[in-house]
């Protein structure tokens, strides 16, 4: 049983490195505070006490505080240490001790809060601290109650630190796998929201692994390249009436992950006339085959197809440049999202343009996971995550949001042959019956063919900004 330990959350500070607000700023659409309540929320701590400065009725409103209490500290411009002597002061007198938590590290894991409190008392080193593989952090710190008196050896703004220096002999260190940075500054939350994207997708591709009965294959797309052909002449379309007004005469547009030419080759017959022209950019040989197909078909010849991986490298950047860069549904399963931005935008000469869902298209497939392999999909980062990111790193991302209904395949063996990639399960293999039982009750049949049952229309974003080096 975890013994009576009362969190104490620090998060009086003004935030002035950050430029104000800064435990309010938003990553994963939730503050940077409440993530870290949200994380003590989830373990067995018997109380949470939250001390907070000069903007506590900013804070107040904007956090879903649950039973944890609120002091005010009256003069956090004395620094951490007067927030953490007003913390410990909170403690009730029946705790064994308290957790020490700073409110503006967001990545705090229920997992690591729980690691220590689990810890056995030892009264010779009555601190116990995390130390974490990937940094030098030393939080969140346990005081046992015998260590209380040192709170009054804490001066100025560095908090714990300096009293852990001087007491080795009474610390003990507990290793801890991950990363726990503070965010002081905005490129601080930059990295944290790029930190963040990454792990949901290295979550997502590490779930697959536990699940996969198929190889990928040299070109993921070949076998189910034709799910993807669409007429370049469509004229019902939303999306794509929506992108062809952000066309101006002349424009070389750079499509990366072009696919089958979805995008590229209406806005290469609208750009025919006028000079212009589109780069198609795909890692996927049978899309790029596809896309030449259908330009021949319709005499589109202003499209130039390169098979190159994005971000790319030095030499082939400087040939892929364009007027406008273009991504749709491309960059949800990007780890490295920061680096794949930063090439987009350096490609691009006037804007920069990303079509994403709300959910990534995959998402179609989500509701089969738990019947065929026992537990919830992963989420992707999708169209919310992309604009917070964007707003995070100074952009002015422009949404313009059009409703899409949700796809439908010609018949249950195409549902299923789709639905068969997105569980990585082989036809024949163990998991194939749960697959067909779970069609008899997922799947529907209407006027306009094989769907997942319950899936309506979602939004589909198209995000636009300017290159950073060119915003007015």
């Amino acid at each position: 049983m975890v013994e009576p330990v009362v969190a104490v959350v620090l998060a009086a500070g003004a935030g002035s490195r950050f430029g104000g607000s800064k435990l309010l700023a938003e990553l994963n659409g939730k503050p940077l505070l409440q993530h870290v309540l949200d994380a003590l929320r989830a373990t067995d701590l018997g109380d949470i006490v939250v001390v907070l400065g000069a903007d506590a009725s900013a804070v107040e409103p904007a956090i879903s505080w649950g039973s944890a209490r609120r002091v005010v500290n009256p003069q956090p411009a004395d620094g951490l240490s007067s927030s953490l002597r007003i913390g410990i002061g909170a403690v009730p007198a029946d705790a064994t001790g308290a957790l020490i938590v700073l409110g503006d590290q967001p990545a705090l894991t229920p997992a690591v809060v729980t690691r220590l409190l689990e810890q056995p008392d030892d009264p010779a080193r009555p601190i116990v601290v995390a130390r974490y593989a990937d940094d030098s952090a030393r939080n969140p710190v346990l005081l046992r109650r015998a260590a209380f008196p040192l709170v009054g050896e804490a001066t100025g703004d560095r908090g714990l630190g300096p009293v852990l220096a001087a007491h080795p002999e009474q610390v003990r260190e507990i290793a801890v796998a991950g990363t726990n940075p503070d965010v002081d500054t905005a490129d601080d939350l930059v990295r944290a929201v790029e930190a963040s994207w990454a792990a949901r997708v290295r979550a997502n591709a590490e779930q697959v692994e536990r699940f996969r009965e198929v190889p990928d294959g040299a070109d993921f797309y070949a076998p189910v390249r034709s799910l993807f052909r669409a007429d370049p002449t469509r004229a019902d379309d939303p999306l794509l009436d929506a992108l062809l007004k952000l066309v101006r005469p002349g424009d070389t547009w750079l499509d990366v992950g072009a696919g089958a030419g979805r995008f590229a080759l209406p806005i290469a017959r609208r750009l025919a006339s006028t000079g212009g022209s589109v780069i198609a950019v795909d890692v996927s040989p049978s899309m790029l085959e596809a896309l030449r197909e259908i330009a021949d078909e319709h005499a589109i010849r202003n499209v130039l197809t390169v098979e190159a991986r994005w971000p790319p490298d030095a030499e082939q950047a400087r040939q892929l440049v364009g007027d406008v860069s273009l991504i749709a549904h491309v960059g949800y399963d990007v780890e490295d999202v920061g680096s794949f931005l930063d090439a987009l935008e350096a490609a691009s000469r006037r804007l920069c343009v990303a079509v994403l869902m709300e959910r990534v298209p995959a998402s179609a497939a989500d509701p089969f996971w738990p019947p065929v392999h026992g537990e919830a999909r992963v989420a992707l980062p999708a169209l919310p995550d992309a604009v917070e990111l964007l707003e995070t790193r100074g952009r002015r991302p422009s949404v313009t949001r059009v409703a899409v209904e949700p796809r439908r395949f010609e018949s249950r063996d195409a549902l299923a042959g789709f639905l068969r990639r997105q569980l990585w399960i082989d036809p024949a293999g163990p998991k194939e019956e749960l697959l067909q039982q779970a069609l008899d009750t997922l799947a529907i049949e209407d006027g306009g063919g094989w769907a997942v049952a319950g899936r309506t229309a979602t939004d589909v974003g198209i995000v636009t900004w300017s290159p950073p080096a060119r915003e007015p």
